[in-house]
């Protein structure tokens, strides 16, 4: 009697046991999709390139990118909440759209915490303000005066309502105590046009955009977030530097690999293990660096500490400025 029950328990453990092990052994054995919820082209699609590049050196399957463009992301990223959780369809996901459309789009459909496994943090980075030069503002301290004495005068320009570059200067506003008009265009590239046209005053923008305008005469660089100067613009100090303290690497825009929750813990740890291989690659490292990214490589647990920090301090912004999507 006790033989038969040891042999029953023995049958029961394979049976949880041996599923596991042959899923880790075959995972995986046919191409992985990573979604990338916004435009060919753009910063999050060159990001995932060059990811995907790196992991199917490392996994031995193609990783295909695959763009699912609207709603800010959320369509893109809603796809992969829908998939099945077997590995084969990740996301790239920029931060905004895991963390700040979810609270300003009623119907987004998904909610990061819950409805994802993390897998790794790719790459952060900075973003610079920058003015345009008729404006006569060479510095923060210049800057500050001006906003200061005429309130409510002075224009920052973004890619639209809740995006990085309104929210974080939404957040100078407040940090430094000045009152600017915000003004929301359908992208990035507008909102730049503008700015150099004098159209605007300032504007956040990320690394890359502000090294590929940095010789620009019509522009002046004024600060960078973060908690360091960029090797990449030294001149530009940080907003530490001149006197504020809240927009260090906290602001930071970042980008993550996401798996459908459920993933099988033994298709997790390949995927951790292709993606911690790949962005260790020194060519994987200087294709990310030289878009004006700093690289992460940090693990799931890390993943999903930024996302609850960046909702809890993103919400709490949206819901103190009373910022839609409209």
């Amino acid at each position: 009697m006790q033989t038969h029950r040891r042999f029953v328990a023995l049958v029961l453990a394979a049976t949880f046991v041996v599923p596991t092990t042959a899923l880790a052994q075959a995972y995986p054995s046919r191409p992985v999709k990573l979604v990338v919820a916004f435009a060919a082209g753009g910063p999050t699609d060159v990001l995932a390139r060059v990811v995907a590049q790196g992991m199917s050196k490392t996994l031995g399957q193609q990783v295909i990118v695959e763009n699912r463009v609207g709603g800010g992301g959320t369509i893109g990223t809603r796809e992969v909440v829908k998939a099945q959780a077997d590995g084969y369809t990740l996301l790239f996901a920029g931060d905004a759209a895991l963390t700040v459309q979810p609270q300003l789009t009623a119907n987004a459909g998904y909610d990061a915490r819950q409805d994802f496994t993390p897998l790794r943090l790719v790459a952060s980075q900075s973003n610079v303000l920058v003015v345009n030069a008729s404006k006569g503002i060479p510095d923060v301290k210049t800057l500050l005066t001006r906003a200061k004495g005429k309130q409510g005068e002075l224009t920052f320009g973004s890619a639209g309502n809740g995006s990085p570059s309104h929210l974080i200067g939404a957040l100078f506003e407040g940090q430094a105590g000045v009152d600017l008009v915000h003004v929301p265009y359908k992208g990035a590239a507008p909102a730049m046009t503008d700015l150099i046209g004098g159209q605007i005053d300032m504007m956040f923008v990320g690394t890359p955009v502000a090294l590929q305008n940095a010789a620009r005469k019509e522009l002046v660089l004024l600060a960078v977030t973060g908690d360091k100067r960029l090797p990449s613009l030294p001149q530009v100090p940080t907003f530490a530097e001149a006197g504020i303290s809240q927009l260090g690497s906290e602001t930071a825009v970042w980008w993550s690999v996401m798996a459908p929750a459920g993933l099988p813990a033994a298709v997790q740890s390949a995927l951790d293990e292709a993606l911690r291989t790949a962005l260790s690659d020194g060519q994987v490292q200087k294709n990310l660096t030289t878009q004006g990214v700093d690289v992460l490589n940090l693990d799931a647990k890390t993943t999903a500490q930024w996302i609850s920090r960046d909702q809890a301090k993103w919400g709490a912004l949206i819901r103190a400025k009373k910022v839609s999507a409209e």
